[in-house]
């Protein structure tokens, strides 16, 4: 299991949220869970660290059962944008590390963009498990399902295997999985700025790997298996 320091608050707890607390929990997150409707509270109490029943719009409640003090704070409203765009602007007030919020459409997402909230998701029926685990294993940046028990997950390159080949590192007899891939950094040739941005980069997928591949600092790889296997070479490196 996946474990992580960083505080996570749910607010709205239909379908996507309801998913999301529960998988966040799962994956060894402390989850506050928050939602004005008792019944869905009283169902997720089993799942995570902490629920609450109230109106998250109320900016001294919100404050007093310690949204404010989570890390991570990724507002699940799905009923209605106005509680969406209110919620945001408190917790941007309260200063809030990171606030992710939903929205049902682009226009929704540009007003949340205006407010200053950077972090706008889309979910479907079955996201809340996937960006789960992508909050909670920072060094995951994509995460795709083959079933229940097998997933592609695309990392970053663990430091252990940086300046090793891919048959030195011999991933499939150590860990179970199947190396796919690698993206690779490489500069984009109109960049010529003093100091570099993300912008002045972009990967580029090796394909097809030679067993001779070298594994660079900055690479990220495209991996299949089972979380079991993916966590031990995480911890491992």
């Amino acid at each position: 299991m996946a474990t992580t320091k960083d505080q996570f608050c749910v607010i709205g707890l239909g379908e996507y949220g309801f998913s999301l607390a529960k998988s966040l929990a799962e994956e060894g997150a402390y989850v506050l869970a928050i939602d004005n409707d008792y019944d869905r509270v009283e169902e997720i109490k089993k799942y995570v660290a902490q629920a609450v029943q109230f109106d998250a719009t109320d900016p001294v409640l919100l404050k007093e059962h310690g949204a404010c003090e989570a890390d991570v704070v990724i507002i699940a409203i799905g009923e209605a944008f106005e509680p969406v765009v209110l919620v945001g602007m408190e917790l941007l007030k309260a200063n809030v590390r990171r606030v992710i919020a939903r929205a049902s459409n682009d226009t929704q997402k540009t007003i949340l963009n205006k407010i200053g909230i950077k972090e706008v998701v889309h979910p479907e029926k079955d996201e809340g498990k996937r960006m789960a685990t992508s909050l909670v294993s920072t060094s995951i940046s994509d995460f795709f399902h083959l079933s229940s028990d097998v997933g592609i997950f695309e990392i970053d390159a663990p430091k252990g295997m940086v300046g090793y080949s891919i048959k030195e590192l011999k991933i499939r007899q150590r860990y179970d999985m199947s190396l796919i891939t690698i993206k690779r950094q490489k500069k984009r040739e109109n960049s010529n700025k003093l100091y570099q941005s993300d912008d002045d980069y972009y990967y580029e997928v090796l394909g097809v790997l030679d067993p001779l591949t070298m594994i660079r600092k900055t690479d990220r790889i495209v991996i299949m298996g089972n979380q079991e296997s993916l966590n031990k070479l995480l911890e491992t490196n």
